[in-house]
Formats: C-alpha cells, structure tokens, sequence
C-alpha cells in the first residue's frame, strides 16, 4: 500500500520547480488555486483537498476549491465563520499549521469533524496560506491514516508551494486594491445607498468605517468626535483587520497594548495643537514613508499616541464648524495615494452630510423620551431601575442616583444608583444634611446644580465657596463627580425621597435638562410611592399567609411539640434573626422550660433549661408589658438573666408573652435577639405580635384540653368506682336490714318461751349483735367513700392473699355462674401476695369476671390463671398475671380500639370528637379498668386469641 504523502514523480524538485514558475506567471486567484490543487494530487496520494480564502472583515474562510477522493466537490464545507477555539481560527491567528491525529474525534473541527466521520478522514493538517504577516487562507490535507503526517522533507515542499501561493494571492490583492484607487467614486457611492438605510448616526458611522476598512486594507480605521468642553478629540467609532494577521512582540504584551488602547481613545488638543490647527483649515493630514503634513516633533508625539508608523486623516467639517476627523491607520510605514486621499475626503464629507440630519433625529428622539419621562410612566419602565436607566441614557449615560431622606431623624440611605459604578451600595448610608440644605430641596422650584472642583476644603467653603451640600461634596469629589444635579421628588415637601445625577465631567447644566430632571423626579417618586403600595400589599400577603401556616401548623401537626416548632421556624424565616426562643410553663406550675430555634451556631442555648417563673425577672417584665418588650440589651439585663442567655452577649433582645387576652394569664414568652445595628420596622413588630397571638390562643386551647382530659381520666374511674360501691352497699345494706326484720320478729316469739330455754335466746342476741356491726361497717365504708372520695380516688395499697382473694372474689360471682350454668376453675399454681388496694382491686376483678360471665354461651367455661411475670427494665420489678379465658364475643371495633399502640399514642393524636367505641359502655368499662390498674402500679388488656377465646389480663404488683 502507498503511503498517503509519498509523492509519485521521480523527481520531486523539479515538479515542483515548474509548478513555481507557473504561480509566478498567474494573476487571478482562481488559477493560481486550481494549478496548486493539480499540483498537490499529482504529486500526493490525497483523500481530502480544501482551499480556502479569509476574509479579514467577516472572520470567515470562503472555500474556492477542494476534493474528496470518494465524493463530489459539493459535499465539502464552502463557507463558514471562524469561532474561537477551533482549529481553522488557531491557524489563522497563530500562523502555524495543526496537525490533528484522528479528524472525526477532534471536537474544534466544526463542520469538519461531520465530513471526517462520514468519510473516514483520520490524519489531517491544516496549513496557513502567509505572506508579510499577513494570512490569506488555509490548505487542508486529509488521509484516511490515523496520525499520516507528512515527512520533514515534504513538509519543505509543501511550504514553498504555499509560500508562492500566498505571494500570488497578496499579490491579486494589491492589484485588486490599485483597481480600485482608479474608481474611488463607487464605494463612496455604494456608502450613500446604505446610509438611506440606517437609523442612527452611530450606525452611519459604522458603515462607513467598515467600508473604508474594506476599501483602504489599514490596520485601523476611525471616526474620533470633537469635544470642546474638554478640548479634546474622543474616539467615537473603530473597525480594524482581524488579529490574526498581526503577531504580539511577546506573551506579556497583552496588558501593555490594552493600556495603550484606552490612551488612543482621547487626543488633548493641548499637546497636539498642530494637528488640530490643520483639521481646521480643512486639511489633510498625511504621515507616511519619508513624508508628513506636520512639523517632525508633532509627527512623533502624534504618531506614538495612537501607535501607528502611517496616517491619513480628512477632516470632518459642518459649515465651518469642525465636528471630529476620520482616519486610517497602519501599523508599517506607507506612501498614501492621491485616490486613497480622494476617497477619505469624500467619505468624511459623508459623515458631515449625515450629521445634521442625525442630529435631527436624535432631538426628535429625545424629545419623545422626555414625554415618556416626564408624562407619564414609560411602557417597560415600571421599575425604578429600568426608569433610571432611560433616565441616565437621556441625559448622555450620567449616572443616576436616587436617595431615601428622613428630615426627622436626619438619615439618608441610597436606594438606587444607574449603574453602579460609583462604588457605592444600594443601602448605604450618606451623610447627614444641614438645615439649610433641608429647606434648600423642600423650596427650590427646579433641579439644583453644582460645580465640584478637586481642590475643595472647609476653608475654600468658608471662603466664599459654594455652601450647599457641604457635607456631600468631599463624598462626591472622591467618587469622580463634578457637576451634580439635585432635584426633590415632590417639590414644596420636605423631601422623602430626592434624584441625584452624578455628571463626572465639568459642565453646565441647561434650562431644559434642569426642567427634565424636575419632572423625571417627580416620576421617580411616583414610582416609589407605588413600590411602597406593592412592598405594604407583599407583606399584608405575607402576613395572610402568616396566619394560614399557623392555622395549618395547628391543625396538621402530628402532636403540640411540633406546631410550635414549626411556628417558631416560621417566625424566624419572616423577622430574619438569629436567635428564636420560647420559654413555656403551665398554669400552677413555678417552673417555666426553655425551647430555642437559633438561625447561628453561636447564639445557641441548651434546650430544657429550667427557668423560675416567679423569679425570673424578665418573664415577670414581659408578663406585665403591653405588647413587645425590647429592644433592650442583653448586657443591660439582671445578671440572673445574664447567666442562661450567655450567649446572647453583644445581641439585643425583644420579647411578647403569650396571652390571648389583657386579663389572662400568659403561658409563654417568645425571646428574639438580634443585631444592634438592625433597626425593626413595622412589618417585624406585626408579624411577631400576629404569630405570638396565634401560638397563645393555640396554646391556650392544648392546655384546656389537656386539663380537660386529665378531669375525664381521673373522674370517669371515679363515677364508676362510686357508683359500684354504692350498689354494694345498698345491696348489703339492704340484705342486713332485711335478716334483722326477720331476727326481730324471731326474737320476739321467742319471748314467749320458758325461762329454760334460755340457750336459744343467747345465740339470737349474738346474731342480732354480728347484723348490727355488720350494718355498721358497711355505713362506715359508706362515710369514707363519701367524705375522702369526693373528687379523686384515695389508693391504701395493701398485701393481699390470692387464695383469699380468690375465696371472696369467687363468692361474689357465684349467682351470675349460677343464673347461666358456667363452670369456672382456677387454675392455681401456688399461693402468692398481690400489693394493691383491695376494695378497688376486688372490684375490677369481680367486674372483669361477670363481663366474662355475661358474654359466655349457657353451659360455657371460664378459666382463671394466674403466673409470675418480671417487667424488663430498671428494678426488675415482679408482677402476677391473672388471665381469664372465656368463649365469649367481644365487638372487633372494641377490640381494634383497645389495642395498646392506640391506647399508648399521645392524646393530641386521637381526634376527641370522632365517635369510639371506648366512649360508652361496654368499651367504656374496659379504659376504666385499664385506668384503675394503671393506678395502682398495673395493668389491663383484653384480646382474642388463635382459637378465638377472650382473654382479659389483670397485670398486679407483688407484694416484697
């Protein structure tokens, strides 16, 4: 196989040699193309060709010619523009070939890396077509080799082909430029149809830069403008050939020449009055190889201030009157011709014909931006930073600034500034103002102006100086201001709000830009008025959401902890600080704990802190102030204080108690802290007396609740406790009085009987005796219930005997078991002491048994066991299980409601108001059981079993 750049003719030097000579003897570029491309695939075995030429004004490369070894010529890029970092503009700018090892995986290819991967092309280098500097194009070589590069050797060719072929092309350009000098009169005529067509005088001005660029080839063309304030010419319009045929002197070279950019962009007329004196008498200026319009020393000066070796300069004259010059520049020393001067004349007489008219048009222009100003509020200007800018663009991009005054506290504070530059920040405060420049802004009827000069002191002042706005000057003369305007938003007031244009160039200020900035001031207030209007109705918005998140937080917090934890973070997000407590306690209780949200690490405090209530003198401040307490330093605090809000120091702390109502009682405190320079407005103070409200009638509402439930808990098991014992009474009662009916009338047939049967009459007087002191003690149980039981139940825990309780228990069971024919059997293991209160213990246990007996079938069965169980945990404290199994059925809903993960969730869980089973009897009873255990030290659950029996289990201490 062949190898891609082998050439195939014996003798290479010579093919080449007569290739020279041809390029030498050719004038148009397409031959001059077309013989180097024959050339290249006789000699070269080349998969890809491409010629292409650059255009220095586009930054584009435009393909002449070109061929695929395995598709048509159409197939191939033909024009495209250069971006940076591709491989095209690396060989253009830097002038050196690139060399790239596989063209379909180079990502800066561009479209090339498209016609790589479809047509196999690996190894590719891409040539620069130079000469003097300058770049003319590039060859691109492509082979289907993966990194097929040319041989030293055949580098060496392919560098004087291209040399030569560069040379022809610059030379077809010189030749086409002297063609053009013989006909000055076409670009300039083509100039004035495309001037028919622009808008602006800046964009006049650019077209004719950009075609004098084309037509003339300098290295710079520009348009500099007259100004005769600052005596000097300023650079208004530039177009210049493209980099890449420029080589930097070094890498460290950039900063130089940036620098020396912006030195060109104004020329003094004091250091080069010559040059001016010519413009003036409407004259050329030419300065080339061995020839100068000017005298030597200002060529010189002239010549280093804009960094160029030539220079042809016409002067751009309206009515006598010199309104700038345009020139072309070079970077090398050359001779100007006679058409090349023809040509900058006409152009300049171009820009000075198109200038009245532009000037026209830009007063027209201004005067419907000053209806849009001054009538009304522009469409897309609603905000005060696009007003300003249109504002500034109006008056010649002078800044703007627009200021907040209050006349009370003397405070000014910078609330815009277009654009900023300045270095100053939006909320920065300026100094204050004297009384006299206070009644200056409320009384003068137009903008105020002022002229600033470097060498300002308190002396100068004092010294029949300019005396307004004393205070400012020094700010604004460090700032680069020297002709600011004033002017207060709403004339005749005392300001609230005034405009500042801060003009950096010494000028007079005329009527009617005065008269402008009078009406736009008013406008600027206008726009803050209704940014007040917006920013009142945002925070009225976020004061309506304030509330709806903390109606949310109550309502959908999982438990009361949660909702004031949210609450908090809310109320910490709106006020902005970095420091959120809550200090809580319930009513009765002397002990208040502490729960903090703290935005900054440093400011936190350990949560659970307990806090004296009575003694803390700051709860006992707050308690008895009328709304929020503060600000007030933490170090000015009692030193108690001090020490739990340690660190607090440095911070200033606000405070509101939560009361729903002047005569209630709080049952909190909420403690902000904040920064001392950090002043509350009335948004702050609102949404925290609005969020305090919200969490104190929400507390408000928990602990009634809660204290509500803690009555029903611990009245309900006395109800039934009471209730039970009083049927017990009554019933013994009633049996005793029942048997000393009975005994009576017995006692008295006995009276009858003979003296001698005296042994039957002791033995009734003996049961007459045991009925009464049975009588008795029932009453007396009866008077302690009702004397020492009234509102809580009194627990006497005691030992008690199993086997006795079983005894007494299963006594008083006995006719229910009985009635329906149920076998009971305990199943007793050993005899063990309980400890508990024997009259309530007995009771549920007597309670639990008939529930048993009245769900039991006729005929049915209960069991009764009873085992040692030891409670895992701290103590290992040991309890007696008592179960008793029935065949019995319990509602499911009973059961599911009954389970313990329900009954040992928090109460703020469970709706109180949806309907339970446990609400009424026979559930009821079961909540009650499980109370009264639970008082004792114990336990109740009831369940089913896999064989679908009921099992209630009495969990009771032991006694040890």
């Amino acid at each position: 196989m062949q190898d891609t750049y082998t050439t195939t003719s014996a003798n290479p030097l010579v093919s080449l040699s007569h290739t020279l000579q041809t390029l030498r003897e050719q004038e148009t570029v397409e031959i001059l193309v077309k013989t180097t491309l024959d050339y290249l695939r006789t000699e070269f075995n080349y998969a890809l060709l491409w010629i292409g030429l650059y255009d220095r004004l586009s930054h584009r490369l435009r393909g002449i010619d070109g061929e695929l070894s395995q598709m048509a010529q159409q197939t191939l890029p033909q024009q495209f523009a250069l971006s940076p970092g591709d491989i095209m503009e690396q060989t253009v700018i830097q002038q050196a070939p690139v060399q790239v090892a596989d063209l379909r995986e180079e990502s800066r290819a561009g479209q090339w890396q498209t016609v790589a991967s479809r047509y196999g092309i690996q190894g590719t280098v891409v040539f620069p077509l130079c000469h003097r500097h300058l770049c003319f194009g590039v060859v691109v070589l492509g082979s289907t080799l993966w990194g097929d590069f040319p041989s030293v050797e055949q580098r060496s060719l392919l560098s004087m082909l291209f040399g030569e072929l560069a040379m022809g092309l610059h030379q077809a350009e010189m030749d086409q430029q002297r063609e053009r000098l013989k006909r000055p009169h076409e670009p300039l005529l083509e100039m004035m149809s495309q001037l028919q067509e622009s808008q602006s005088l800046d964009d006049r001005l650019r077209n004719i830069v950009a075609t004098t660029q084309q037509f003339l080839l300098p290295a710079r063309t520009h348009i500099y403008w007259y100004d005769g304030d600052r005596a000097l010419f300023w650079l208004r319009t530039q177009e210049q050939a493209s980099l890449s045929f420029r080589k930097s002197a070094t890498r460290g070279s950039t900063s130089r020449q940036e620098t020396e950019n912006r030195d060109r962009t104004e020329i003094p007329l004091a250091e080069f009055s010559g040059f001016h004196k010519t413009l003036c008498d409407n004259r050329i200026v030419a300065i080339g190889e061995a020839y100068s319009s000017l005298k030597a020393d200002a060529t010189s000066r002239l010549m280093a201030q804009i960094g160029a070796r030539s220079l042809l300069a016409a002067p751009i004259l309206s009515k006598g009157k010199l309104l700038g010059f345009l020139s072309v520049e070079g970077t090398e020393a050359r001779i100007w011709q006679e058409g090349e001067k023809d040509y900058i004349r006409g152009a300049a007489q171009l820009v000075a014909l198109t200038t009245p008219l532009s000037h026209l048009q830009e007063r027209m222009a201004e005067i419907e931006l000053d209806r849009d100003l001054t009538i009304g509020l522009p469409q897309g200007a609603t905000s005060l930073n696009s007003y300003s800018q249109r504002l500034s663009q109006r008056l010649h991009d002078a800044p703007v600034l627009v200021f907040s005054a209050d006349s009370q506290t003397n405070q000014i504070e910078l609330v815009s500034a277009y654009p900023a530059s300045l270095g100053w920040e939006v909320g920065e405060l300026f100094p204050s103002l004297s009384f006299v420049d206070w009644q200056l802004l409320q009384h003068s009827e137009g903008a105020i102006a002022l002229q600033l000069s470097d060498d300002f002191n308190e002396a100068s002042t004092r010294g029949g100086g300019d005396m307004r706005f004393t205070s400012w000057q020094p700010l604004l003369i460090e700032a680069g201001v020297r002709s600011p305007l004033i002017a207060n938003t709403e004339p005749g007031q005392l300001p609230k709000s005034f405009v500042v244009i801060a003009e950096p160039s010494s000028r007079v200020w005329t009527t009617s830009e005065r008269e402008l900035l009078t009406l736009a001031s008013r406008q600027v207030g206008q726009i803050l008025r209704s940014q007040a209007i917006q920013e009142n109705s945002q925070q009225n918005q976020q004061m309506v959401k304030g509330i709806r998140h903390g109606l949310d937080c109550l309502a959908n917090a999982p438990n009361w902890q949660a909702a004031e934890s949210s609450h908090l973070h809310y109320l910490a997000e709106i006020l902005e600080s970095p420091f959120v407590g809550l200090v809580t306690w319930e009513p009765g209780l002397k002990t208040a704990t502490l729960s903090t949200l703290v935005a900054q690490e440093a400011y936190e405090i350990p949560q659970g802190q307990e806090i004296n209530v009575k003694k803390e003198r700051l709860l006992q401040k707050v308690m008895s102030w009328q709304g929020m307490f503060g600000p007030v330093a933490v170090t000015r605090l009692p030193a108690a204080t001090q020490t739990w809000l340690e660190p607090l120091q440095g911070l200033v702390l606000r405070a509101i108690a939560l009361q729903t109502i002047t005569s209630s009682r709080a049952t909190g405190v909420i403690l902000v802290a904040d920064t001392p320079q950090r002043e509350w407005g009335e948004r702050q103070v609102e949404a925290l007396e609005l969020l305090a409200g919200q969490l104190a009638w929400g507390r408000r509402a928990m602990l009634l609740e809660k204290r509500l439930n803690r009555y029903r808990d611990r009245l309900d098991p006395l109800n039934w406790y009471k209730q039970h014992r009083l049927e017990e009474l009554y019933r013994g009662i009633g049996l005793d009085i029942k048997q000393l009916t009975q005994l009576t009338d017995l006692t008295g047939g006995l009276s009858r009987l003979d003296e001698d049967d005296s042994r039957a009459r002791s033995v009734q007087q003996v049961r007459h005796q045991e009925l009464l002191r049975h009588l008795s003690d029932n009453l007396t149980g009866a008077v302690n219930l009702l004397k020492y039981e009234q509102w809580r139940l009194q627990l006497n825990p005691e030992p008690i005997s199993i086997v006795r309780l079983f005894s007494r228990v299963l006594e008083r069971v006995e006719p229910a078991t009985a009635k329906r024919q149920i076998w009971m059997q305990v199943h007793r293991d050993q005899n063990v002491t309980l400890y508990a209160d024997l009259a309530k213990f007995e009771l549920v246990f007597v309670e639990v048994l008939l529930a048993a007996c009245r769900r039991s079938p006729t005929g049915g069965r209960i069991d009764i066991w009873y085992r040692s169980v030891i409670e895992e945990g701290e103590g290992n404290q040991e309890f007696v299980e008592l179960s008793v199994t029935d065949s019995g059925e319990v509602s499911p809903r009973i059961l599911g409601a009954f389970q313990p993960a329900i009954l040992s969730a928090p109460r703020e869980n469970r709706d109180p108001l949806v309907a339970s089973p446990l609400d009424r009897p026979p559930g009821l009873e079961l909540i009650i059981f499980e109370r009264l255990m639970r008082q004792m030290g114990g336990d109740f659950l009831i369940e089913k079993i896999e064989d679908g029996r009921i099992v209630s289990r009495l969990l009771v201490p032991t006694f040890s």
